[in-house]
């Protein structure tokens, strides 16, 4: 699966609409050559608007003007950062498994 045909997807837990899919979070392991180790998936960001974009403002170290950095806070208030082990299935509505847990999308 192509990650932008993932983008925007609804998210559902139980049969209830719980977001869309706004990006991904992947982490880079240790391999065989560390200078180009495969990116892993290790989550997906969902958001309550269908299109929302961090704009690589998502990491807490990042300065930023204050206006982009209020705008932002506004405009992805609610979204969140679901675990891959959560995600019972990737189809035209993603699913979560009952009782996931929410974690922050912000990155250090």
């Amino acid at each position: 699966m192509i990650l932008g045909d993932l983008l925007g997807r609804t998210v559902e837990c139980d049969g209830r609409r719980i977001g869309y899919v706004l990006d991904a979070r992947f982490v880079l392991r240790d391999g065989q050559n560390p200078g180009r180790a495969p990116a892993e998936l290790v989550g997906l960001v969902i958001g309550p608007r269908r299109r929302a974009a961090f704009l690589g403002y998502e990491r807490i170290g990042v300065d930023r003007p204050r206006v982009i950095s209020r705008w932002l806070a506004h405009r992805h208030r609610g979204s969140f950062l679901v675990d891959i082990d959560d995600v019972v299935e990737l189809d035209d509505v993603v699913e979560v498994r009952s009782g996931f847990d929410r974690w922050s999308p912000l990155l250090p």
